[in-house]
C-alpha cells in the first residue's frame, strides 16, 4: 500500500532530472519546467501568519515557466569561508558595524561547525556568493544573474536575470515549489507538526517575548546541514535550522497579482526594500516551519541575523 509521501515521491519523478554538481562542493536537484505551485495558505491553516510582523500568505497558483536547479543543502560555514577568503573586499565588510569581534562570537555561538549553515550574511553577500560560483564555473558575466563587483544599495538587476544560467537566490515560487515537493499541505509530510523533528531543527518551546529566556531543551545553535531527513525532492533543512534568503521583495507576493514567475519589473535593489526569507530557524517555533511562511516584512537586505542563511538556485536551459 502506498503512503501519501511515497505517492508524492513517485509523482515527482517525471519532473526531476538527475542531481547535478556545482562548484565549491554543492549538489543541486534539477526540476524540469514548466511547473506550477499553489503558493500561500488557506485561512484555516494552523500557524498561518505566525507573528504580528509576518508577511502575508495569499493563496494562489503561480507558474514557473522554466527548468531550474536548487541546492540540496544550505550553504555551509566552510563553503562561505572559502568565498570570503577569495574575495577580500567582501570579507572586510562581513561583520557588524562598530563591533569588530562580534562576528566571530556569533559564529562560535550559533553555528560552530564547519558543516553547519553559514549565517549572518546580508542579502547582498549571498548574491555575491552566487556570482562567485558562476565565475568558478567559468560562465561569462553575460550569464551571471547579478552584476559583477561589490553589490550594494541601488544596484540594478539584469532585465533577463531569470533567463541567465548563473547562480542566484531562488525566487519565492521556486523555493515554495521545492519545499512543498508536490504537496498542498502546510508541510510536505502533512498538516501536523508531530513529525517535524524528523526533518527540522526548531524550537518546541520558543520564548514568548524578546527578553524571555530560551528553553534549555530547545536547540541553542544550528545543526550540521543534511543531518536530518530530506523532503521528497531531496532537499534537507527546508524547514528550520536557518531562515533562507530568497530573490524576491516581500511586497511582490503580499498580494495575488503574480501568476507567472518572471523577472521582477522593479530591477533596482534598495536597502529599504525588504527581501523574503523562508523556512523558519532553530530558535523559532513550528508555526514558522511551514511551506507558506514568508518571514517578517522587515527583513531588509542589509540585515544580519544569527539564524539567517541561504541556498542557491539557477535557471537550466
Amino acid at each position: 500500500m502506498r503512503t501519501p509521501l511515497l505517492a508524492t515521491v513517485l509523482a515527482l519523478t517525471a519532473s526531476l532530472a538527475a542531481q547535478s554538481t556545482a562548484p565549491n562542493g554543492h549538489t543541486m536537484v534539477v526540476v524540469k519546467g514548466a511547473v506550477s505551485v499553489r503558493m500561500g495558505s488557506p485561512a484555516n491553516e494552523i500557524g498561518r501568519v505566525p507573528a504580528p510582523d509576518s508577511a502575508a500568505e495569499p493563496q494562489h497558483t503561480v507558474t514557473i515557466p522554466r527548468s531550474f536547479a536548487i541546492s540540496t543543502t544550505e550553504v555551509t560555514v566552510a563553503q562561505f569561508r572559502r568565498f570570503l577568503e577569495a574575495n577580500p573586499q567582501v570579507k572586510s565588510g562581513y561583520g557588524f558595524d562598530g563591533a569588530p569581534d562580534r562576528m566571530a562570537q556569533v559564529l562560535s555561538r550559533f553555528s560552530p561547525d564547519d558543516d553547519g549553515p553559514a549565517i549572518a550574511m546580508t542579502w547582498y553577500e549571498a548574491a555575491m556568493y552566487c556570482n562567485w560560483l558562476s565565475a568558478r564555473e567559468g560562465l561569462p558575466t553575460t550569464e551571471w544573474a547579478y552584476p559583477a563587483g561589490v553589490l550594494r544599495d541601488g544596484f540594478e538587476m539584469p532585465a533577463d536575470y531569470l533567463r541567465r544560467r548563473g547562480y542566484r537566490l531562488p525566487t519565492e515560487p521556486e523555493w515554495e515549489y521545492a519545499a512543498r515537493a508536490g504537496t498542498s499541505t502546510s508541510r510536505f509530510f502533512g498538516e501536523s507538526d508531530d513529525r517535524l523533528g524528523d526533518y527540522a531543527v526548531f524550537a518546541r518551546h520558543p520564548p514568548r517575548g524578546k527578553d524571555d529566556p530560551v528553553d534549555p531543551a530547545d536547540p541553542q545553535h544550528t545543526a550540521r546541514v543534511g543531518s536530518l531527513e530530506p523532503n521528497p525532492l531531496g532537499l534537507f533543512d527546508v524547514y528550520g535550522n536557518v531562515w533562507e534568503w530568497t530573490q524576491d521583495r516581500v511586497e511582490r507576493f503580499q498580494v495575488m497579482d503574480v501568476v507567472e514567475d518572471r523577472e521582477d519589473p522593479v530591477l533596482r535593489v534598495f536597502d529599504r526594500d525588504a527581501r523574503t526569507r523562508r523556512g523558519g530557524a532553530f530558535p523559532y517555533g513550528a508555526a514558522f516551519a511551514r511551506s507558506a511562511s514568508r518571514g517578517p516584512v522587515t527583513s531588509l537586505p542589509t540585515n544580519r541575523r544569527d539564524n539567517l542563511g541561504f541556498r542557491m538556485a539557477r535557471t537550466i536551459r
